[in-house]
């Protein structure tokens, strides 16, 4: 059975992969043991992991902020997740099997649905889930802990873009992935994937400057 600081833990780890929290935004211990229902120590140990994880940060009299947007934080994960999940893809593309493409189809079918009702936070989590579906199936688990770690750091980042942005070069782009991933070509899932990620980023770094900006 999961021990409760680990279930808070790999919530909230959760919920950084998914954007669900904002650049700046302050995170306090009693806030999130009344959401989670439970005590703060468990809430504390988990924090802990994030710190050191470097999704948060810790500050003065024991307070906790999500790390700001900045070109420079985008600058330095980008590489890496470049580096990881280009070949998470090329791997999983030597592996795939009709199952993973039909489930990774059937998430993109649902993102397409996530852009006109401008649901940033549903469209978040099913790429996430698009992601991770073509990770899992790279068959290195320590390969996909690392991008994990990369995910809980950039998350928030994601949180700045609306929905519709997002999908304008992602959706074409899951599409070039799931045909190589079908095709068991892996030099075109690399490619694939780096360019989702690469004009995503495009766009979040549009958006850090809007911020500076507004």
């Amino acid at each position: 059975m999961i021990s409760e600081p680990d279930h808070v833990y790999s919530e909230l780890k959760q919920g950084f992969m998914i954007g669900e929290f904002v650049p700046g935004q302050k995170i306090t211990l009693p806030e999130l043991a009344q959401a989670f229902g439970t005590s703060q120590m468990p809430v504390r140990e988990a924090t802990s992991r994030l710190v050191v994880a470097r999704a948060i940060e810790a500050l003065p009299r024991r307070s906790l902020r999500v790390p700001e947007a900045t070109t420079e934080r985008l600058d330095s994960l980008l590489p890496l997740r470049l580096h990881l999940e280009g070949e998470a893809a090329r791997l999983a593309a030597t592996r795939a099997d009709p199952a993973i493409v039909a489930e990774l189809t059937a998430i993109e079918r649902e993102m397409r649905r996530m852009v006109p009702l401008e649901d940033t936070k549903n469209y978040l989590r099913l790429n996430q889930q698009f992601h991770f579906t073509i990770y899992r199936a790279c068959g290195n688990d320590d390969l996909v802990d690392l991008i994990e770690l990369l995910w809980m750091r950039y998350g928030p980042l994601m949180n700045i873009v609306r929905s519709g942005v997002l999908s304008r070069t992602g959706q074409h782009r899951h599409e070039e992935t799931i045909d190589a991933i079908k095709r068991r070509d892996a030099d075109a899932a690399d490619a694939a994937v780096r360019a989702d990620l690469t004009e995503a980023a495009e766009a979040i770094r549009d958006a850090i400057g809007e911020r500076a900006a507004g």
